[in-house]
């Protein structure tokens, strides 16, 4: 009866290590199906990336050579107009020192020259703010044209469908740094920058 009760054990043992056993396959070749049938990584989803523009501006070459060229027109056009202004106040002063000895006919054109010169300098120096504006303008769209056309091509390199912007004014609040391109671009942009500023040398 002991020996019956020892052989039913382990006959009940067997059976559930046989089931355990064929339970454990069973889900493995469940397991492995739904493997095979998951779709890859990436399948279906949208591939992005974004460029810093601060960075990009702060490392592109082409950016950093024409910000010292505009820089340098400002400063040649202000030291132009505190020129003109220096020599116009010199001759209110010079009319003031001279209003004692002259007749009120005479004041009266002296001030009339001055405000029409008041004007001239006035309309100078707008005029030089916005063709200075308007040079800082043709250069930034030439600098968008470059980068667009990198862009494009890396788009279709990369198989991305969107590529933001991202900087402190842009509407995209945060994003993963494994999507940030701005090292390539930068690179793809001073490469092309330094080939064409050879060409011209």
């Amino acid at each position: 009866m002991k020996n019956l009760s020892t052989i039913l054990s382990s006959l009940a043992l067997i059976g559930v290590i046989y089931l355990l056993v064929q339970n454990n396959n069973s889900s493995s070749a469940s397991s492995e199906s739904q493997i095979k049938e998951m779709p890859t990584k990436g399948a279906g989803e949208l591939r992005l990336a974004y460029v810093n523009t601060d960075s990009l501006v702060a490392k592109y070459n082409y950016h950093q050579d024409l910000k010292v060229k505009l820089e340098g027109r400002a400063k040649n056009i202000e030291a132009d107009l505190q020129s003109k202004s220096r020599a116009f106040q010199e001759n209110v002063s010079i009319l003031e020192q001279q209003a004692a000895n002259l007749s009120p006919q005479q004041i009266q054109q002296a001030q009339a020259e001055l405000q029409q010169k008041q004007q001239e300098l006035m309309l100078y120096r707008d005029e030089q703010s916005q063709a200075l504006a308007m040079e800082e303008q043709e250069l930034t769209l030439l600098l968008k044209a470059d980068m667009d056309l990198l862009l494009d091509s890396l788009k279709v390199e990369m198989g991305y469908d969107f590529i933001f912007s991202f900087d402190p004014t842009s509407s995209v609040l945060a994003a993963n740094p494994e999507w940030d391109i701005t090292d390539i671009v930068v690179e793809g942009l001073n490469k092309s920058y330094a080939t064409k500023k050879g060409e011209k040398e």
